[in-house]
C-alpha cells in the first residue's frame, strides 16, 4: 500500500466520482480506476460502490477513509514537525477539543514556559474520542479531554466550566444573570448533534422533561455557521459554554444555568489531561503545570 493510493482513495470518495476524482487528480480514468483496483485487492475488499451516479463508500470503505485521513493528515504535518523539532526543545504533539478556552490556553502555554521547560507544541484539534483513539495510536503525546480518560490511560482534572444558554440580545433573558429550567419553556433551542458537551445536554433535557418543561430543540453541529443556523430555525437560544458562546453566537449574552441533573448535580463541561503510561517526563510536567494554571481566565472564545 502506497500513500498515493490513499490520497486517490479519499480525493475519489469525496468527490463521488472516479472521472471527477481523476481530473482533480490530473490523471486518466483508467489510471485511476487501476490505482483504486490494486488498493482494495491488496486490502482484501471493496472500498468504493460504484452506481450510474458515481461511487459511494462500502462499509469497509468508510472504515479505510477516518483511517486514511488520519495518515493523510500526519504527512501533512511532517514538515511541521521537522521545523519544530529541529532545535533543542522536545516537541510535545497536544490534541485540543472544541470548547477550550483560548484564554486559559494560553495561560497555561505561559505556565509551561514561564517554568523553563524545554518544549514546543504542535497543535491537533480534535474530539475528545478521536484524540483518544491517536493518544493510544501514538500519534499525539497529551491529549485535553471533554471525557474522563478511559481505563488505562493517566489522566488528572485540569479545569470545569459552566454549561449556560446564548440568548439573542433582542431576548427578555438576555437581562438576566443566571436562568432555571423553566426559563427555557416553550423556547426553541439550539443544542449539539455531536460533540463535547452532549452528554451534560442530554442530563439537561431529562431534568428539563422530568420538570415538565416544554422546549424545542434543534440540534446541529456548532461551527462558524452557528449564528446563520440559529436565524433559520427561529432559535431563541443556545446550550453552550460561554467561551463557545463567544466564538459561534457573536453579539449574544451568554448566561449561566442553575439547572442540575436527575443525581443533583451542576451541568458543566470537565477537561482532563491525559497521556499514556510510557510518556516521557517532559509531557507528564506539562500535565502538571497546565493543572496549576488559574481557572479564572474563562472568557475567551473556544477553539
Amino acid at each position: 500500500m502506497e500513500i498515493r493510493q490513499l490520497k486517490y482513495f479519499v480525493r475519489t470518495a469525496e468527490t463521488g466520482s472516479i472521472s471527477g476524482a481523476a481530473v482533480e487528480l490530473h490523471m486518466t480514468q483508467p489510471a485511476l480506476s487501476r490505482q483504486l483496483a490494486e488498493l482494495e485487492k491488496e486490502l482484501g475488499g471493496a472500498l468504493l460502490q460504484r452506481n450510474p451516479r458515481g461511487v459511494t463508500l462500502t462499509t469497509l470503505g468508510h472504515v479505510i477513509k477516518t483511517h486514511a485521513d488520519t495518515i493523510l493528515a500526519q504527512v501533512d504535518r511532517t514538515p511541521e514537525l521537522v521545523r519544530l523539532a529541529a532545535g533543542s526543545r522536545s516537541l510535545i504533539r497536544l490534541g485540543a477539543p472544541p470548547g477550550l478556552p483560548h484564554d486559559w490556553f494560553r495561560a497555561a502555554v505561559q505556565t509551561v514556559e514561564s517554568a523553563g521547560l524545554a518544549v514546543r507544541f504542535s497543535l491537533y484539534e480534535a474530539s475528545s474520542d478521536e484524540q483518544s483513539r491517536l493518544l493510544r495510536a501514538g500519534q499525539i503525546d497529551l491529549a485535553l479531554l471533554h471525557t474522563e480518560p478511559a481505563e488505562g490511560i493517566n489522566g488528572q482534572h485540569l479545569l470545569t466550566q459552566p454549561l449556560g444558554a446564548a440568548v439573542r440580545p433582542t431576548s427578555p433573558l438576555s437581562t438576566r444573570d443566571v436562568l432555571g429550567l423553566f426559563d427555557l419553556d416553550g423556547l426553541t433551542v439550539m443544542a449539539h448533534a455531536a460533540g463535547e458537551i452532549r452528554i451534560q445536554e442530554v442530563k439537561l433535557r431529562s431534568a428539563a422533561e422530568a420538570e415538565g418543561v416544554r422546549t424545542h430543540w434543534v440540534f446541529r453541529r456548532f461551527s462558524h455557521h452557528s449564528l446563520l443556523i440559529a436565524d433559520l430555525a427561529d432559535a431563541d437560544a443556545a446550550l453552550t459554554t460561554e467561551a463557545s458562546a463567544g466564538l459561534n453566537f457573536p453579539g449574544w449574552k451568554w448566561v449561566p444555568l442553575t439547572a442540575r441533573d436527575a443525581a443533583g448535580h451542576s451541568l458543566q463541561v470537565e477537561t482532563w489531561a491525559a497521556w499514556n503510561a510510557a510518556a516521557s517526563p517532559e509531557v507528564r510536567k506539562v500535565a502538571d503545570l497546565f493543572r496549576s494554571t488559574p481557572v479564572q481566565v474563562l472568557d475567551g472564545p473556544e477553539s
